[in-house]
């Protein structure tokens, strides 16, 4: 979310772009500060099947919903939201996460969920689950233009990553994450599966999740569908081994 998010819609946004210059000392204090502020949780399997349930109801009887909408429901399912950890590969279950995560007040992340003890991190960004969320009304003959509501949620991928990258050689930096690289997943959740028109839209959906890198770091995008069947994927793997 950017700081433009207050005086927009959940779609048909364009924030006006600002030029803003900062130190990175001030970045990594901030870093220093947020991540103080991170909620511990013990995260519960049976309470996430629960909230796996009712996100369930809120797809089903949604069918398009706005990024607030959607971010206040998963504020009420902190167990479930916390599931998004397990996109980091090899790390056991999360055991900090926070919504707003703030950094120097310019860039917010939606949600970030991780590990402490593995240092690794999961930098959420949600956009709305609108018809227009993943390709806009307009393009060639052929093909639908990415929307600009998913080119934002990416830009914002795009942002953390360099703010992360500027602060990490910081003494605040390194302090705040307890170690010189701490191991980040960018993940933009955005649109609904069934407002994608054809086999193609899907197919550009899938590279575009598997394919991009941010500073060595995965940068990955889901549906709200997808990122459904992902946690009920992991809570069926998660009873298959109890």
């Amino acid at each position: 979310m950017c700081p433009a998010s207050a005086n927009r819609g959940s779609c048909g946004r364009a924030p006006a772009i600002t030029i803003i210059f900062w130190c990175s000392r001030s970045l990594s204090r901030d870093f220093a500060e947020a991540m103080a502020q991170l909620q511990r949780i013990n995260l519960d399997f049976s309470r996430a099947i629960v909230e796996l349930a009712e996100f369930r109801k809120f797809l089903q009887d949604n069918t398009t919903f706005s990024e607030r909408k959607v971010v206040a429901e998963l504020k009420k399912r902190p167990h479930l939201s916390c599931l998004i950890g397990f996109l980091q590969p090899s790390v056991p279950r999360a055991d900090a996460y926070k919504f707003e995560f703030q950094i120097q007040g310019v860039f917010r992340a939606d949600l970030v969920v991780g590990n402490l003890q593995f240092k690794r991190f999961v930098l959420v960004e949600f956009e709305g689950g609108q018809d227009t969320s993943v390709f806009g009304p307009k393009g060639t003959n052929q093909m639908r233009d990415w929307s600009r509501h998913l080119e934002h949620g990416f830009g914002q991928l795009v942002d953390w990553a360099w703010a992360i990258q500027d602060a990490c050689n910081t003494q605040m930096f390194r302090s705040a994450f307890e170690c010189e690289d701490p191991i980040v997943l960018y993940l933009l959740v955005c649109g609904r599966d069934a407002a994608m028109k054809d086999g193609t839209e899907e197919r550009r959906f899938a590279w575009r999740s598997q394919s991009i890198i941010l500073d060595g770091k995965i940068a990955t995008c889901l549906t709200y569908d997808g990122l459904f069947r992902f946690l009920e994927s992991t809570l069926e793997a998660i009873k298959s081994y109890h």
